[in-house]
């Protein structure tokens, strides 16, 4: 009976006697080691969930920044683009009448150019004028129309500055409309006279 109450008292002072081998220095050493180890993969996994948690906090609100921005932007160019395709149109339209009223002087200049009244002869000179004048008017008309509406170009200021004449030239055009007016009022009188002579022609032959 001592005996045993012996052995029961040394396997509680001697933990290598309980349970066999569980309690040996060398396995509770495993077992905090695994412990350790155990609670530093815990930590790792933590800190690794913990940063990819923030590295997905940080690409959301980049990818919102990054969204708003591209809207904005996105936005600015589409209202530049339509204002620039609205102002191309405007352009061209404007370009488009300021060819046709380049087109329609010069061929008013290559008419006039091409009068030479200086060389008209005395035969068929009223004839000659009176075809001349309204191609001159249409010409001045043109010309003075042209240059009324420079208010609605807005690409261009060209209209906006009519062209002064050349103080020689414009004694030279002044000499043609005199030498025009003159020799419409020389030849009126025989081509009345004519008109007159003709005139009697006619009763005397119906008579």
């Amino acid at each position: 009976m001592m005996k045993q109450a012996t052995s029961y008292r040394q396997m509680e002072l001697n933990p290598r006697m309980a349970d066999g081998e569980m309690h040996s220095p060398e396995q509770v050493w495993q077992q905090m080691e695994q412990a350790r180890q155990q609670a530093e993969f815990y930590e790792a996994q933590r800190d690794q969930w913990e940063a990819q948690r923030r590295e997905l906090e940080e690409s959301n609100e980049k990818k919102v920044l990054f969204n708003d921005s591209l809207n904005e932007t996105g936005m600015k160019l589409h209202n530049a683009v339509r204002r620039l395709e609205k102002e191309l149109e405007s352009m061209k339209r404007e370009h488009g009448e300021v060819s046709q009223i380049n087109e329609c002087l010069k061929r008013h200049l290559q008419i006039l150019s091409s009068m030479q009244p200086q060389n008209w002869s005395t035969e068929g000179f009223s004839d000659r004028l009176r075809e001349a004048m309204p191609k001159l008017e249409r010409a001045e008309n043109d010309f003075e129309e042209a240059y009324a509406s420079a208010s609605r170009f807005r690409h261009t200021r060209i209209f906006r500055n009519k062209p002064g004449v050349d103080s020689r030239i414009k004694a030279s055009w002044e000499h043609l409309r005199a030498e025009l007016f003159k020799g419409f009022f020389f030849h009126l009188p025989l081509f009345i006279l004519l008109l007159l002579t003709w005139g009697m022609y006619v009763l005397v032959t119906r008579f």
